[in-house]
């Protein structure tokens, strides 16, 4: 039986800088630290307003508009980003890009889709309340592997699970618990999320998020590159 998370968190992270997520230009060997609330910090962005523009969202604000544009955004980011790893873009291991980053260049691992995807729900006037971007893991038959994800919850109360790297989502939205992908089911383990307010642990995670980073496997990637739809 699949297990049922809170997928809002359950106790806040008080450390969220992240010491090696970004590098200075033209010195890949030196990094800024950063909070990882910053990347969820473009909603005023005019480069993510007109990205919402594009997408032909609801113009009112009425019961079951909120949910069309959550799917219709979520469509717009799997059609648009193309999924590649960061040692391929970067030569690094795990560059994160804002943003407006990946809406330029229309490529990202997981953790740049997720943080776009949230982003431009954020921004077109869904409740900070109803969206994460999680961190964790996924298993599969081949293994289990570092993830990130964005989880936005309904207008009925429910959790759905948004895969962003996806290269064509479902139809409609898809509850979290469980999550079935192209037939399969795949079982998504969060261990941490966040919106641009806080940063909450999930379930049984103890360690910090900084450190849980640290030690994620992600020598997978590599491998899963061709199967968008995971990472």
């Amino acid at each position: 039986m699949a297990t049922i998370f809170n997928w809002a968190g359950d106790a806040i992270i008080r450390d969220t800088v992240m010491w090696d997520k970004r590098a200075v230009i033209a010195n890949s060997g030196l990094y800024i630290p950063t909070d990882i609330r910053a990347w969820l910090s473009s909603t005023n962005s005019e480069v993510i307003l007109r990205a919402l523009q594009d997408i032909g969202l609801p113009a009112v604000r009425e019961a079951g508009t909120f949910d069309l544009r959550a799917w219709k955004i979520w469509n717009y980011v799997a059609a648009s980003v193309q999924y590649v790893t960061d040692k391929s873009s970067f030569g690094l291991e795990d560059f994160w890009l804002f943003p407006e980053e990946t809406l330029v260049l229309r490529k990202g691992d997981c953790e740049d889709s997720s943080f776009l995807l949230a982003t431009l729900l954020l921004a077109s006037g869904i409740s900070e309340h109803c969206v994460r971007v999680v961190l964790g893991s996924v298993s599969t038959p081949d293994g289990s592997y570092g993830h990130a994800w964005v989880v936005y919850q309904n207008e009925s109360g429910r959790w759905c699970l948004l895969e962003s790297t996806l290269d064509a989502i479902p139809s409609e939205l898809t509850p979290a618990d469980p999550f079935i992908v192209l037939g399969s089911q795949y079982q998504y383990q969060p261990q941490f999320c966040l919106n641009g307010t806080h940063v909450w642990s999930v379930g049984a995670a103890k360690s910090q998020i900084a450190d849980y980073l640290k030690t994620r496997d992600r020598v997978s990637v590599k491998q899963k590159a061709s199967k968008k739809w995971l990472f």
